[in-house]
């Protein structure tokens, strides 16, 4: 009687929702990774690579802000090749950067590859970053309180994600970003 009970429990502590998998960052400070667009365009302390080393003070700043919408012409971002397990992708996590609001992505397209760092890429999905979009300015160096889940099936080797849109493209000279996660539940 007692181990049906606790079946019952169980089946009813899941039916809920209450249970959840546990999401994880694939990424790892000094996983490969390539700035884009690859110009060397950025200062020197504040490189692509700061994007996933699991600091909030510090960031990723590009000052590519042409924005032409190209992928191979505007756009700024950065490719990696994750060291964690090969998973799928079900949420992308950022942090605002510590200063200048205007430079705060506000959408993205986020691709994959199995062949190289360099692609070619497929499209796995496009969004908006709606808490860095608010009136109010985010609170700087914080993580938006809620990943932006992506729908996708497949996991890939590569990932790129480009940053598509700025928060006052107008008065920005670059683009930043403190921290960003490529989050998975590890099913592959």
């Amino acid at each position: 009687m007692k181990r049906v009970s606790l079946l019952v429990v169980a089946a009813l502590f899941l039916a809920c929702g209450t249970a959840q998998a546990q999401m994880f960052d694939i990424t790892n400070p000094g996983d490969p990774l390539v700035g884009i667009p690859n110009d060397n365009n950025w200062p020197a302390a504040e490189a692509p690579l700061n994007a996933i080393d699991n600091v909030l003070t510090t960031k990723y700043l590009c000052f590519k802000t042409s924005f032409v919408p190209d992928q191979t012409t505007g756009y700024s971002g950065f490719a990696v090749t994750p060291s964690g397990p090969k998973a799928v992708v079900k949420a992308l996590n950022f942090a605002a950067a510590n200063d200048a609001v205007e430079r705060d992505p506000i959408a993205f397209s986020f691709w994959g590859s199995d062949e190289s760092i360099d692609g070619p890429w497929t499209l796995i999905a496009e969004g908006t970053i709606d808490e860095l979009n608010q009136a109010a300015s985010y609170a700087r160096s914080t993580w938006i309180t809620k990943p932006v889940e992506i729908k996708s099936k497949r996991a890939y080797t590569h990932y790129q994600l480009l940053f598509t849109e700025l928060r006052a493209r107008a008065s920005a000279n670059s683009m930043q970003i403190a921290e960003v996660e490529l989050l998975s539940d590890g099913s592959t």
